[in-house]
């Protein structure tokens, strides 16, 4: 157990505090005990702790009041508060996550199940604070990054059109062009990731699926030449309730996806239907396909199957689909296709205003 894992104990029985001192310290935790919860307070910014062990039942302050006021501060939203309690009483606990704990344990304890629980929060905390800089760190680098690509850009369209350029410097132009748009999506992708793993409230409105999924297919069609052709099935007079702006985004992801993967003269399905949890968009490639044992993981971000020779793609696509439809209340899977060769996905977004946001 590293060393950087380190536990505030809070109770004003010298005995728990003792009994706690000696289990966790053998365990390899860092320890520090306060008998109440002024002196807890005043502990805190000195000592930062990973994991609080926090009695209700106190003199001076209680417990919840000292849980509230570290809620109150975010510097510590990532520490683990964990209320002790020798009643079982059930609003006694609720009254305790009401003021932002993550969970309750009682006495006598259950040494065990106190190790244990000390394990999970630990790697918790450590999980979401990794995520916390991984999403500072995209949104750092798609904004720092936003200005300088435009700029190439717009130097290499300009080139492009140059027509006193030899047809090898105008290929050249072109590369740097269609390489910066590549550049530039990733880095879109990425701020639109980050925002979607911070919450987003959703602006609902009313729109035709079969118009959004028409001027998206004809417009990925267009990016590549052509190469398939969408057939449309299903119900095409469907309006769904939702954010536009991100539910075309998740349209336009998982066709882009199947565009890319499918060979060149086949035909990709997208199929509206109604189902018993809502509407469902179908969509049914001719790729590779997915296998069985990945189905579940394409939908993590940076979700890539063999790194060492990954060319292409940057594994996030997929996540932001994910990330959408959850924010509709719906879900995205990912099965085999089946009329044989490919992948077919399925997005489900309930068909009711009730999930509507505050």
């Amino acid at each position: 157990m590293s060393s950087a894992n380190k536990i505030l104990v809070v109770d004003d029985e010298p005995v728990i505090r003792s009994l706690l001192e000696e289990l966790l310290g053998n365990e390899g935790y860092v320890l520090q005990s306060s008998a109440s919860g002024e002196e807890a307070l005043a502990k805190l910014p000195i000592f930062n702790p990973d994991i609080i062990l926090l009695d209700i039942h106190m003199n001076g302050i209680d417990g919840y009041a000292v849980c509230a006021e570290i809620r109150a501060d975010k510097q510590y939203k990532f520490t683990k508060i964990i209320m002790v309690s020798g009643s079982s009483e059930v609003e006694e606990r609720l009254q305790g996550y009401a003021v932002g704990a993550d969970d309750y344990i009682g006495k006598p304890f259950d040494y065990q199940e106190l190790l244990a629980k000390v394990k999970v929060y630990t790697r918790l905390k450590r999980r979401e604070e990794l995520d916390k800089v991984k999403g500072d760190l995209l949104t750092l680098l798609g904004h720092e990054t936003r200005t300088p690509i435009n700029s190439i850009k717009g130097c290499a369209d300009i080139l492009f059109n140059d027509q006193t350029l030899t047809d090898e410097q105008r290929k050249f132009a072109d590369m740097i062009r269609q390489e910066s748009m590549q550049l530039h999506g990733f880095l879109e992708n990425c701020l639109l990731l980050s925002k979607l793993k911070a919450g987003l409230k959703l602006l609902k409105t009313d729109e035709s699926v079969d118009t959004i999924l028409a001027g998206l297919c004809q417009k990925i069609a267009k990016q590549y030449d052509d190469k398939c052709r969408f057939e449309f099935t299903g119900d095409r007079q469907l309006v769904l309730h939702g954010d536009w702006q991100l539910l075309a985004k998740a349209f336009e992801l998982v066709l882009d996806n199947s565009m890319k993967y499918s060979p060149a003269g086949e035909v990709i399905t997208v199929c509206v239907e109604e189902a018993a949890d809502g509407w469902q968009i179908i969509i049914d490639d001719k790729g590779p396909g997915v296998d069985a044992k990945r189905r579940e993981q394409v939908f993590d971000e940076f979700s890539i199957q063999d790194v060492a020779h990954h060319q292409k793609g940057q594994g996030i696509s997929l996540a932001i689909v994910h990330l959408i439809c959850a924010s509709h209340n719906g879900t995205v899977k990912v099965l085999a296709n089946p009329e044989g060769q490919g992948a077919r996905f399925v997005l489900t977004i309930p068909q009711t205003k009730e999930a509507e946001d505050d």
